[in-house]
């Protein structure tokens, strides 16, 4: 890091200053009477207040052998930290003749007790940001040598009882690290550098090994390193050559990353994920510029491979992270993070109630904000216990807080969910917007591996286009208003289905069951529209050979509430059916359906023209479009809704009116 070593040539600077600027007086003065001159001159350097408050001793010769005690550099007034640098005890052997040439030569330089603290405050600003004036651009340049040869040459370092702190709470970033010993020498060749503390508040270890400093600083070939390093349950391992350490060119290293959530790695890289699953990395890093770049990565997230190119751009007002990634083989419940869930099951995410499965997770719109991203993930074979699924192609693109999945396209039971989904932190509070849309997805490949095989079926498409504001996704969808809709074209239902129901729901709609036979429907329309939360039926039928189903009510986003009444209307005489309606109450993760005790209905004839009926459904066309090819039965079911005057006979009766039992709040 470029401000470490210019804290190095800092505290070269004081000893240069405590021989070059008292040089005159060693024969008359003790040197201890030079410690104000020496902190004056360093402190108009610097622009920030230098102090020696202990012992100041020189012994001059071939080396100058110095030693200084109490070395302080103050810190800005607004870090809770009164001393930006301060160095209990600091002994180096200097070799004179090199300075007049300009260059530092220190067989032995050793700190006890140095301690550094390089932080941000809430704004942003940054404390080893020096003097404003032109000695600030003398600063930089020392502090950005241009090759190896323009750093010090130092024979033997060694510190003891080190700590290093960096704070930025601008990225929830509190590294406090303790450095215990780095040793290394001419005959050596190895320099090990070990350290602890603590980073966000879990542990932290770090052990790196490099060549000895002379070979960093005089050596052509590239400089070799190897670092370990670990915070809470992630670790990293770094290792391979810098041909340029100093202006970091060259870099040739291998990387390995591996632990339990990649989510954890946003407060260490700042590059926002989700959560996942246990994880293990590995790729090439390589730098340029402003740009660092992993290359060839390949590893494994939770039961997903991952491969492919990332790059971070550093210039710019945020970090931009830029990616092209595969999955040869993608589990779906490694995807579930991106929703807000789990990847490692529904006890393992927050909701509102224990009776919820909608996710609760907190919107963290400080990490959309951290990075920019554009990522194209493709997943060519997605695999999921609950649905048969093909595959993915989804690109995510954040800028400054504000998320983009599009495309996302993702392929399922031989159809395809495809279209836009926006969450925009860059607001106060975050809103969502949804547009998808089911296209051609077949029924019955859902039931491919059950006992229902080859009894269920249908082809089924839909829409949902959602917007909602709020603070966590259970928030979002609470208050979210839009419509959601599905229609399922020529299918059938497994007898088996119906009979594992609480109670024969079909046979008391009306609906003829022909034994073990499944039962065909010529359309299935599901038309919710969605206001504060609430959505309600405005189109929900089921059409058989004999009966009409239809039903009312609501179905809660906002605590879960199911509460639908279904009724059943025969298009012939029915003389043993009892029509009587339906109750579907209880909570998405566990509805209780059951006949409605206070009403049945007449048995005998037809009790409405079929078009009456199908009204309600005279709205859904323009939102589903299930008069495609792909749905010809569904598209002739709505243009007979429009045309009620040419529905099915009525024998007698009237319309039951389907009403729900109360309103889900």
């Amino acid at each position: 890091m470029a401000v470490l070593k210019w804290i190095g040539y800092g505290v070269l600077g004081l000893v240069g200053l405590a021989v070059v600027g008292v040089g005159a007086f060693v024969l008359f003065f003790d040197w201890n009477n030079t410690r104000g001159f020496v902190a004056r001159r360093a402190t108009a350097a610097l622009g920030r207040e230098v102090a020696i408050d202990g012992d100041l001793r020189v012994k001059l010769g071939n080396p100058i052998r110095i030693h200084i005690e109490g070395l302080r550099i103050a810190n800005l007034p607004w870090s809770d930290e009164k001393d930006m640098v301060a160095i209990r005890a600091l002994d180096a052997t200097l070799l004179p003749w090199p300075i007049l040439k300009g260059d530092w030569e220190l067989p032995e330089l050793r700190f006890e007790g140095p301690k550094v603290v390089l932080e941000k405050n809430d704004k942003g600003e940054n404390n080893w940001t020096f003097a404003p004036t032109a000695t600030k651009e003398v600063a930089k340049e020392a502090a950005t040598p241009d090759k190896r040869g323009d750093i010090p040459v130092i024979g033997q370092l060694g510190i003891a009882d080190g700590a290093i702190r960096y704070r930025d709470p601008t990225s929830d970033i509190d590294i406090a690290n303790t450095i215990n010993t780095a040793t290394g020498d001419n005959a050596t060749d190895t320099v090990k550098l070990e350290g602890k503390g603590s980073f966000a508040g879990k542990p932290f270890t770090l052990a790196a090994e490099g060549a000895s400093l002379l070979y960093l600083r005089d050596d052509p070939k590239p400089y070799p390193i190897k670092i370990e390093a670990a915070v809470g349950k992630t670790k990293g391992k770094i290792e391979g050559s810098v041909a340029e350490p100093v202006a970091m060119r060259g870099i040739d290293l291998s990387v390995d990353l591996r632990g339990d959530d990649l989510a954890e790695i946003f407060p260490i890289l700042g590059i926002p994920t989700p959560k996942t699953r246990p994880y293990a990395i590995s790729g090439h890093l390589g730098y340029e510029g402003t740009r660092w770049s992993f290359q060839g990565m390949h590893g494994k997230v939770g039961e997903s491979d991952l491969s492919g190119n990332l790059e971070v751009e550093t210039a710019g007002e945020r970090p931009k992270v830029t990616a092209d990634l595969t999955s040869k083989r993608l589990a779906a419940q490694d995807l579930a993070g991106l929703v807000g869930a789990s990847p490692r099951g529904n006890g393992d995410y927050p909701t509102k109630a224990k009776d919820r499965v909608i996710p609760a997770t907190p919107i963290n719109v400080e990490m959309l904000r951290n990075t920019d991203m554009d990522v194209r993930l493709k997943g060519q074979r997605v695999e999921a216990p609950f649905a048969p699924l093909d595959d993915l192609d989804m690109r995510v693109r954040l800028d400054n807080g504000d998320l983009h999945f599009d495309p996302l396209s993702l392929g399922i039971g031989g159809g395809r969910i495809a279209g836009t989904v926006q969450v925009d932190g860059s607001r106060k509070v975050p809103t969502l917007r949804t547009n998808l849309d089911i296209r051609k997805m077949q029924l019955s490949s859902f039931f491919r591996e059950t006992s229902f095989a080859g009894q269920m079926g249908g082809t089924v498409s839909g829409r949902i286009q959602l917007a909602g504001s709020g603070n966590t996704v259970a928030d979002l969808l609470a208050s979210s208003d839009g419509k959601i809709g599905a229609a399922v074209d020529g299918g059938k239902i497994s007898s088996l289905a119906v009979k594992g129901l609480k109670t024969n729901i079909l046979e008391t709609l009306g609906v003829v069951l022909s034994g073990s036979e499944p039962l065909p429907f010529t359309c299935l329309v599901a038309n919710l529209a969605v206001e504060k939360g609430i959505a309600r039926a405005e189109a929900l039928v089921l059409d058989t050979p004999e009966t009409v189903v239809a039903g009312q009510g609501t179905i809660s986003l906002r605590n879960e509430a199911l509460d639908l009444r279904v009724v059943g209307n025969a298009k012939s005489p029915q003389f043993f059916a009892t029509h009587v309606p339906v109750l579907v109450g209880g909570k998405l993760a566990d509805p209780d359906i059951g006949v409605d005790p206070t009403e049945s209905a007449v048995r005998g004839g037809a009790a409405v023209a079929l078009g009456v009926f199908l009204t309600p459904l005279a709205s859904v066309l323009p939102f589903l479009d299930p008069g495609s090819d792909d749905q010809p039965h569904c598209g002739q079911l709505v243009r007979d809704a429009r045309k009620p005057s040419n529905g099915g006979k009525a024998s007698g009766g009237s319309a039951p009116t389907a009403k729900p039992s109360g309103s889900a709040k």
